[in-house]
């Protein structure tokens, strides 16, 4: 059970992500960096009193995952933050959903997990929604190309993050694999930084509260909550599930910039909260069910 409260406590923390680029106002290079440094600096102590180094020297096909998987990470981010600023926030959020088909096929291919009935009910709820959410944006104009492709491959990128961060987690500690990729991304964003002539110091307070908030929720108790999970769940469920962050982001997009919330986004909501319902209820009530008669057991005896 304490799994499912989790996994959405990473929902809401990966849904913040757009706002807080939004409200920091600085390059993304910028707010890559200092986000994962930092949170790489946080899991550090964890890992080193798991006593990561050495357990990667004994084990360097492990390392080389972690490595890759950092290495997704960033360029998922790279592309996905490029797609949002050089196609239509509508166009990058329709084409992004299209990710749990990619990481279905993967974990079907490298982890033998099946695409059920349920999971693909769940899917084409939760694609309606985000389509009505975004549908009056939409715009397939010849000029956007490449921002539509960047968002495609941000897909691609991520499927690429999460199968490779699923095989570290079968045998590495959660702080060990974070250190790790939040590390090797954090690098990567600086050297893109530098060779672009990026300052990464004099920005006014509000940037580093939004660097700060990026770190909190869609860091920490974003990704980090969401691969320490991917260890016990159904990976094709996770990444299905998190289709209901964009209605959650404009949500809170309407509390922090006033953005109106029109009538679809209610639609939007429901449809993509049924697929979630779809997918999780069976299994919180069987847990549920499972522990009341345990507890009826241990009362009466």
């Amino acid at each position: 059970m304490w799994q499912y409260f989790l996994y959405f406590v990473s929902l809401f923390g990966l849904a913040q992500s757009a706002n807080l680029v939004r409200l920091a106002e600085a390059p993304l290079e910028v707010l890559g960096f200092w986000r994962l440094l930092v949170s790489a600096l946080l899991f550090l102590p964890f890992a080193l009193k798991n006593n990561f180094i050495q357990n990667f020297r004994s084990a360097p096909q492990t390392l080389n995952f972690s490595l890759t998987s950092g290495f997704f990470f960033f360029t998922h981010l790279w592309t996905f933050f490029y797609a949002s600023q050089n196609t239509t926030i509508a166009n990058c959020m329709i084409i992004y959903s299209t990710n749990p088909l990619f990481t279905a096929l993967g974990a079907w291919l490298f982890f033998n997990e099946k695409f059920t009935k349920r999971l693909a009910v769940a899917y084409i709820l939760a694609f309606i929604g985000i389509y009505q959410l975004v549908s009056h944006n939409l715009d397939f104009d010849r000029g956007l190309v490449k921002g539509d492709f960047a968002a495609l491959i941000s897909a691609l990128l991520f499927t690429g993050y999460l199968l490779t961060g699923k095989k570290v987690r079968h045998t590495f500690s959660n702080s060990a694999f974070s250190t790790t990729i939040y590390f090797t991304a954090a690098m990567l964003f600086l050297f893109t930084g530098l060779t672009k002539g990026i300052d990464f110091i004099h920005y006014p307070t509000q940037t580093w509260l939004a660097i700060g908030g990026s770190i909190l929720f869609p860091t920490l108790l974003g990704h980090a909550l969401f691969m320490y999970l991917v260890r016990y769940m159904n990976i094709n469920m996770m990444t299905c599930g998190k289709l209901i962050e964009p209605p959650i982001s404009a949500v809170i997009a309407f509390l922090l910039f006033g953005e109106v919330l029109k009538d679809n986004t209610l639609l939007a909501f429901i449809l993509t909260s049924s697929a979630v319902l779809i997918l999780f209820a069976p299994e919180i009530y069987k847990h549920s069910k499972k522990t009341f008669f345990k507890d009826l057991d241990e009362g009466a005896s």
